[in-house]
């Protein structure tokens, strides 16, 4: 039963987080450039330093590329079906609705998947470290997926908007 707080937690965080991204998805959304440039910069850090333990053993870069190929898939789809408005000199994005659903299913699915594996395995092998669980290149592949999807989305909000703000100051 001492397994179950973490659990919990971990369901709770997850929670929130999708209630939020759902939430986000739905209808337009006020473009905060500081939030997206935040974003941008922290999938980019966590990216880089995946890439770096993926060196340690290198059959995950073929993961790695399958993931960054998907997630360029996804934003290609997103960037062509994207829709910006403006009010009140406020600029709104809506992102493709089936685009932001598959991420949140590949995000979902992985993770309630990953939550699963581990609590099986500490059934069944209880001297299992954390940093076992950790070394899933499937679970890499989904997060580059992700990561390069909201890497480009964001960078694509942020030019767009750039050629938005230039259009209404002409």
């Amino acid at each position: 039963m001492h397994i179950f707080p973490q659990y919990l937690y971990s369901f709770l965080v997850v929670g929130l987080i999708l209630y939020r991204r759902i939430k986000r998805s739905i209808g337009f959304q006020p473009l905060k450039k500081r939030r997206l440039v935040v974003r941008i910069t922290i999938f980019s850090i966590v990216v880089i330093l995946l890439l770096l333990t993926s060196a340690l053993h290198p059959i995950s870069f073929l993961y790695d590329f399958v993931g960054v190929v998907l997630g360029l898939v996804l934003l290609f789809y997103a960037m062509k079906h994207s829709t910006f408005e403006q009010k009140n000199e406020i600029i709104y994005y809506r992102t493709h609705i089936w685009i932001e659903s598959i991420v949140l299913l590949l995000f979902l699915s992985r993770f309630l998947y990953r939550i699963f594996e581990v609590y099986t395995l500490s059934k069944t092998q209880p001297q299992m470290t954390p940093q076992m669980y950790g070394r899933d290149p499937l679970t890499l592949g989904v997060f580059f997926i992700l990561a390069v999807y909201y890497i480009g989305y964001y960078s694509f909000v942020l030019v767009k908007s750039k050629s938005m703000d230039h259009t209404v100051k002409q």
